[in-house]
């Protein structure tokens, strides 16, 4: 092994760490922010389609942009683009700030020009513009792993990003809570534009590495379509890759409708407060922060598939879990999600591993992002049709059907499609494909 590259990459995995605690310091900000917009929603309205609204308006912008994003960041340089996004989102924050009252002039009061309903559009209108900017965050972000961590460290790595993630997760709802008890909305806010500004600073101090030579000559000579076009071709033609990937897909379409309605389920469903709606949504956050302890301080499966049938299934039993619990009781409901949420670093990390090993570095930025267009592209029609069906036939028996019918599909992917056996496919299929070469 060359001495210096090997000393390069370890020094790479410092600059790494150095930059994640810049995106977890702003990771806490967002996430007090968005459960004060969840619970302000929640309140006004008690209605599921506007609930699941507010999620696709988040969250199409953000898969559309995908593609586009990935194929971007294989040719730009990253941290330009991390540094560039976290200031718009600085600045989108800012604009809500306006929103909810005056900051130029304190004595004037905006809501006088704004109803309820107006402030709704204004946040639909916000989270569509970051969602976008989001994507091209997420893409640069995302391809830092495999680019800066050497690959023995990569699962826990992975499993210590889903561990601090997951501490994130669980204070910033109770935070959040706890503000709303003293501050308006519009002080709420300012936490998300300071944490946002104080992840640029990390970002500054690190050296991102480029990838090769060569693969900036091919930028150069190949268009938009002809590289989003290699990522399709990859996965497709990778044995077992495309299984995987339809897993995912069935698993955020069914998952994803039932994650948006907790706060209706909370609130209208069993007459909660946000103080209820912080503590159930923390249990899910404490299940993930102890599955991601596990995954960092474990190899991880030698099957990585079983990881991600294990993870989800699992998922589905405290999904069901949640729905049985008797009215007002916030521990068996918290205790559903806390299940699910010590099993899905199980499913998330064993599936980054597969992917992280098999993809060859010059071509990550556009295989992830068709791989993440693709998984995530269900998630906002199943957000959508949950949230129609809820309020037609009753949010309960919605979350029931789609977490039966998530459970079924996962059982049928393992039983008869390539999945289980992904790893060892993909691996023969890259290794023909070289043989071919030669």
């Amino acid at each position: 092994m060359d001495i210096t590259a090997n000393s390069e990459l370890e020094n790479y995995l410092k600059h790494y760490f150095v930059f994640l605690t810049g995106q977890w310091v702003s990771i806490l900000g967002s996430n007090i922010v968005r459960f004060g917009i969840i619970w302000y929603l929640t309140v006004k309205t008690g209605n599921s389609f506007i609930l699941a609204l507010a999620v696709f308006f988040a969250f199409a912008p953000f898969i559309i942009a995908t593609p586009v994003s990935g194929v971007f960041v294989d040719r730009w340089d990253r941290k330009k683009i991390i540094i560039f996004v976290d200031l718009i989102q600085a600045l989108l924050t800012l604009v809500l700030i306006g929103a909810f009252a005056g900051i130029a002039i304190p004595e004037i009061d905006l809501r006088i020009f704004f109803t309820d309903d107006d402030l709704i559009l204004i946040i639909f209108g916000v989270s569509i513009i970051s969602g976008i900017f989001g994507a091209f965050h997420t893409a640069a972000v995302d391809t830092l792993l495999p680019i800066m961590v050497p690959q023995k460290y990569l699962s826990r790595v992975n499993g210590l990003n889903f561990l601090v993630n997951g501490g994130i997760q669980i204070i910033g709802p109770i935070i959040g809570a706890f503000a709303l008890s003293f501050v308006l909305m519009r002080d709420l806010f300012w936490l998300d534009v300071i944490t946002f500004l104080i992840a640029v600073i990390p970002t500054f101090l690190i050296t991102i590495p480029r990838v090769t030579q060569k693969s900036l000559e091919i930028k150069e000579k190949t268009s938009f379509k002809t590289e989003f076009n290699e990522g399709i071709t990859f996965i497709s033609a990778t044995n077992g890759l495309l299984a995987l990937l339809a897993v995912f897909t069935g698993a955020n379409f069914f998952l994803g409708p039932i994650f948006s309605q907790i706060p209706i389920l909370v609130s209208e469903i069993h007459q909660g407060s946000e103080a209820n709606l912080a503590f159930v949504l923390s249990m899910q956050q404490v299940g993930m922060l102890f599955g991601s302890l596990l995954m960092s301080s474990w190899k991880g499966f030698e099957n990585n598939a079983k990881g991600v049938a294990s993870g989800l299934f699992i998922g589905y039993i405290g999904m069901s879990v949640m729905i049985l619990a008797p009215l007002g009781n916030y521990y068996v409901l918290g205790g559903g999600l806390l299940i699910t949420g010590f099993v899905l670093p199980l499913a998330n990390v064993s599936s980054e591993t597969i992917w992280a090993k098999i993809v060859p570095k010059d071509i990550l930025g556009r295989v992830y992002s068709v791989r993440r267009t693709i998984a995530q592209a269900s998630a906002p029609v199943g957000i959508l049709l949950g949230g129609f069906l809820a309020e037609v036939f009753g949010l309960v028996p919605i979350i029931g059907l789609f977490t039966l019918a998530g459970a079924l599909l996962l059982l049928y992917a393992w039983l008869f499609t390539s999945f289980s056996h992904v790893e060892q496919l993909a691996n023969e299929s890259l290794s023909l494909e070289k043989d071919g070469k030669q």
